[in-house]
């Protein structure tokens, strides 16, 4: 019983991980201009409120700080801090991350950031829609490219609430991302891609 309860915990480890290279293997099929890295977390820090964590892959494998990191699901998390053999990886939900996005039906513009009662609901804020905006719950978040720190299209998350900042001039949105950030177990870091800005910019 023993041996066919490893054979099966085996063959779902093995299952999983070739669901993922798959879906890996066609992000870099459908964006050939990317080179990118797999990953596998490693570690989480169990006091950060931002659910940051630590993957199997550093600077031996190219990667440097303010590296993007992904999901076949949308945008996780930008590289932070690492090591010959790890890096560690702040998410979006982080108050120390700002993304430009875009509402893929509007076209509107705004900045994606963490807030911390947002996070603890694996969910992030989006800032500076026009005040008329005609966003809608069920909107398709993604990133602008503006500032060459992440790519362009990739999926941030979809609209799950609006409201009126506190100053009544512009609309907040919540947003939900495709994937529980809190959980996520393999990567894909973006080392370089078209319109990157260059190193000393963003290091």
């Amino acid at each position: 019983n023993r041996q066919l309860i490893e054979q099966m915990v085996d063959y779902e480890n093995y299952k999983n991980e070739n669901e993922s290279l798959k879906e890996q293997l066609q992000i870099q099929e459908d964006n050939p201009e990317w080179e990118t890295m797999t990953a596998s977390v490693i570690g989480r820090d169990p006091s950060d409120q931002f659910y940051s964590f630590t993957i199997d892959k550093g600077s031996n494998d190219g990667i440097s700080v303010n590296d993007p990191v992904i999901t076949e699901e949308g945008l996780v998390g930008l590289v932070s801090e690492g090591g010959f053999t790890y890096s560690k990886v702040l998410t979006i939900l982080d108050v120390a991350i700002q993304v430009g996005a875009m509402d893929s039906v509007t076209r509107e513009i705004g900045v994606t950031s963490g807030e911390l009662p947002l996070a603890e609901q694996g969910m992030l804020l989006l800032s500076y829609l026009p005040r008329e905006s005609q966003a809608q719950p069920g909107d398709i978040i993604a990133t602008t490219g503006i500032g060459g720190v992440f790519p362009r299209d990739i999926v941030i998350g979809s609209i799950s609430e609006l409201r009126p900042d506190s100053k009544g001039l512009s609309l907040n949105a919540v947003i939900e991302p495709p994937a529980d950030l809190r959980a996520v177990r393999d990567v894909l870091v973006v080392k370089s891609f078209e319109g990157q800005a260059a190193p000393e910019s963003t290091r």
